[in-house]
């Protein structure tokens, strides 16, 4: 019989197997997920996330020690790592690289999520005196929910990516500069290719929350003159 020690200790590895594979189980999810639900903003989203990602690293490890854009990297510290003993996560890596692919897969998949929240919780709202409903209350109290779940998307990001970071930085796979410059060119990255994909369909190419999907746009909703006009047979 496992006791309390053995129980949390299982705990620790589970979730630091979990952190360690994080970029995969994004990937896997997304698939997984926008595959049986035909959602098409997360397979455009894992097509950036996959293709474009990378790239930084490639990037910033010609400019970071070693200097190679193919560094050896350590075991622990690739994106396909399993881990499969309990002393794994007893000592950090001896030789810190610049940055990996683990922290720019996961940087592109922060800078993606922050913009999108950022960009449900700023969306112009229709001015009220052009709706066809007179119940603004109605009207207000769904802007209200709408603003509520991306500000509290907003802060579990930031919170999430607090977690992430110190996690990296704690295992000695990445350098500390190598760490915060991911985070700004992958972060970046990810930013952009939301703003790519939120020009086409109204943001319904790029939400990942699922909130822009369930909004009509201003023009369908505006009481505006209509005027029936004869066509031609």
């Amino acid at each position: 019989m496992d006791t309390l020690k053995d129980v949390v200790s299982d705990i620790r590895i589970f979730l630091y197997g979990g952190m360690t594979t994080l970029p995969l189980t994004i990937a896997g999810t997304m698939l997984l997920m926008g595959l049986f639900t035909a959602n098409y903003a997360m397979m455009f989203f894992l097509l950036g996330y996959l293709l474009l990602s990378p790239l930084p690293t490639l990037i910033l490890n010609l400019i970071l020690p070693p200097r190679t854009p193919f560094p050896d990297v350590p075991n622990r510290c690739r994106v396909d790592y399993h881990h499969h003993h309990k002393d794994d996560t007893a000592a950090p890596a001896s030789s810190p690289l610049g940055t990996t692919t683990w922290m720019s897969m996961v940087s592109f998949f922060l800078g993606y999520m922050i913009n999108n929240a950022s960009q449900l919780f700023s969306r112009e709202s229709p001015d009220e005196s052009l709706l066809v409903t007179s119940d603004g209350a109605v009207i207000n109290k769904k802007i209200l929910n709408r603003k509520s779940q991306a500000l509290m998307s907003l802060i579990s990001i930031v919170v999430f990516a607090v977690i992430v970071v110190y996690f990296r930085y704690s295992t000695g796979c990445d350098s500390f500069l190598g760490i915060i410059l991911t985070l700004a060119v992958s972060g970046t990255a990810g930013f952009f290719w939301y703003y790519i994909l939120s020009t086409i369909g109204q943001d319904r190419l790029s939400d990942l929350f699922g909130i822009a999907n369930r909004l009509l746009p201003p023009s369908a909703i505006q009481d505006q003159p209509i005027a029936c006009l004869p066509i031609p047979a």
